[in-house]
């Protein structure tokens, strides 16, 4: 029976040429932990999602609580959702009066393509400019942003104009 590493190989896209191969079994606040029980710190948080730690009570509360109530509905506008209406109420009090309108997407690469779908829609320009050795996430449009050819070069030639 191969292993979940062997099998990781085999049907996971690899996203480096030497994947570190940790195995984790749980992971709590700021500790993840293997199958031997050895914990390790968590530096990345999840490329930046999990900003609350692992397993934080409140967070666990909330998914619970929503979970039991429905999974997932249509986001775009078509459906009116009280959890989606209630943080577009509190980020929009947050920002300038012009800015009253809020559009969540599922990840960074979908608001790094929705913030170029922005620009170039109110400023009529098609030229980015962008940080260099950023990581803005896998799509044709982050990828076009990126410096590092590790990233990009397979997928070449990507957008113009950056």
């Amino acid at each position: 029976m191969q292993t979940h590493r062997q099998l990781f190989l085999q049907h996971n896209a690899q996203t480096s040429d030497a994947p570190l191969l940790l195995e984790f079994e749980k992971a709590e606040g700021v500790w993840m932990f293997d199958g031997e029980g050895r914990k390790y710190l968590d530096l990345i948080a999840g490329i930046g999602v999990s900003n609350l730690g692992h397993c934080h009570p409140n967070v666990v509360e909330a998914v619970q609580k929503q979970a039991a109530t429905f999974m997932h509905l249509m986001v775009y506008g078509e459906f009116v959702q009280a959890p989606q209406v209630k943080l577009a109420e509190l980020l929009t009090k947050q920002l300038p009066d012009q800015l009253n309108c809020v559009y969540f997407v599922n990840s960074g690469a979908e608001a790094t393509e929705g913030a170029m779908k922005l620009a170039k829609r109110m400023t009529g320009r098609t030229k980015f400019t962008a940080c260099a050795n950023a990581y803005h996430g896998s799509t044709q449009g982050a990828l076009s942003l990126m410096s590092n050819p590790y990233f990009k070069n397979g997928y070449e030639p990507l957008l113009p104009g950056v």
